[in-house]
C-alpha cells in the first residue's frame, strides 16, 4: 500500500536488481531508482577520489547498464 503512494522509489539493494520493491514500484507505473544505479555512481565518485578523472557520461551510463545485466 504504501509503494502504491510514493513518487519515487530509491532502492539500494544491488544485488539482485530486480528486488520486490522495485518489482512492485514497476507495477504502479512508479519511477526506481535502482541499487545498481547507486552502486554505479557511488563507484564513479570512489574513482574521481582515487584518480582525480571523471569519466564521462556515457560511460558511466554504460556501467549502469552494465551491472543491471549481471
Amino acid at each position: 500500500e504504501l509503494v502504491s503512494q510514493a513518487k519515487l522509489i530509491f532502492d539500494v539493494v544491488a544485488v539482485p536488481a530486480m528486488t520486490p520493491l522495485v518489482l512492485k514500484a514497476t507495477e504502479f507505473g512508479i519511477p526506481v531508482v535502482q541499487g545498481t544505479e547507486v552502486m554505479t555512481l557511488q563507484a564513479v565518485e570512489q574513482f574521481v577520489l582515487y584518480t582525480g578523472v571523471r569519466p564521462e557520461a556515457e560511460l558511466i551510463s554504460l556501467a549502469s547498464e552494465y551491472s543491471r545485466a549481471i
